[in-house]
């Protein structure tokens, strides 16, 4: 009963947005993030201390405060689209996204190549996989990781679940992943937040030791799989969503295993770590993602 209460009041917020004008759509998130910039303490301590130690603290207070300021709206503004989500079409997702070198994607579903879709914390990342299932017309299954609240479980899982999209676990994901890219060719892994000692690779980013996941990795190694980066961003006005997709990952195979999982790893933090340097504003630098080596700079 609850659950079936909570999805009509999340759903009746999604109606809202939906028909609501952009203009007042906007203003409100603007609003809310100014609110929580001004009370979250917390988050914006974890924020500036990932930007102080990734860039050595040489950023000027103008950029710093530009970054800190679209991170919060992103976020505000991804949960009122994440709401219309659950109430959108496939059509009104097509009409609202440009993508970039879509050819890559299609050349590698027409050659039945094996693709490991990989993306981050960056624009709006909720919006990447309906995106591509919605553009491509292919199934892809995702792995996320979930809340301790089973009712939001409920409702984020059927959100994300639309539009031919499967949704796994992130605990014990990875026999179903397999399975998954053996039957529909395509899966969806995001890939750039901290992980625990046994669950990720040392490699660099930003010139600091991080952890990061290797799963993307193990699939293009042991299958043969394509990795190909897919990042979602709004445009200046947040009215359409950006679409980039890069080129698969070139790399060449080696006796060694364990070397090219690393070197696989490494290439795919450098590339998010490029993509960030791009736009920096983008990526969602609320995560504690240097906590695995460097703790004490969120104390």
């Amino acid at each position: 009963m609850k659950a079936k209460i909570c999805f009509i009041f999340f759903n009746s917020l999604g109606y809202l947005f939906l028909y609501m004008p952009h203009f007042l759509r906007l203003g409100i998130a603007k609003l809310i993030a100014f609110i929580l910039c001004t009370l979250d303490k917390r988050r914006k301590k974890d924020l500036i201390a990932n930007l102080n130690f990734a860039y050595n603290n040489t950023l000027d207070e103008h950029t710093k405060q530009e970054i800190i300021k679209t991170n919060y709206l992103n976020l505000v503004y991804n949960t009122i689209l994440f709401f219309v989500l659950a109430v959108n079409s496939k059509q009104r997702i097509l009409n609202m996204i440009d993508i970039e070198n879509p050819q890559i994607i299609q050349n590698l579903l027409d050659n039945d190549e094996y693709i490991v879709f990989v993306t981050a914390h960056y624009g709006n990342w909720e919006y990447a996989t309906p995106a591509f299932s919605c553009y491509f017309n292919h199934k892809i299954t995702a792995v996320a990781r979930m809340t301790k609240y089973q009712i939001i479980n409920k409702y984020l899982k059927f959100v994300r679940s639309r539009f031919n999209i499967e949704i796994l676990d992130k605990k014990g994901a990875a026999i179903p992943l397999i399975k998954a890219l053996k039957k529909d060719r395509v899966v969806g892994i995001v890939t750039d937040q901290n992980t625990a000692d046994n669950e990720g690779r040392l490699v660099e980013f930003f010139s600091k030791k991080v952890r990061h996941t290797p799963i993307a990795s193990l699939l293009a190694i042991k299958y043969n799989a394509k990795i190909v980066h897919f990042f979602s961003y709004y445009s200046s006005d947040y009215k359409r969503l950006k679409i980039k997709i890069l080129p698969p990952i070139e790399f060449q195979k080696t006796n060694n295993t364990e070397e090219d999982i690393q070197n696989l790893t490494q290439i795919q933090s450098t590339i998010l770590e490029q993509i960030i340097k791009e736009n920096p504003k983008e990526w969602l630098w609320f995560h504690r993602k240097f906590k695995n080596q460097y703790e004490e700079i969120y104390r």
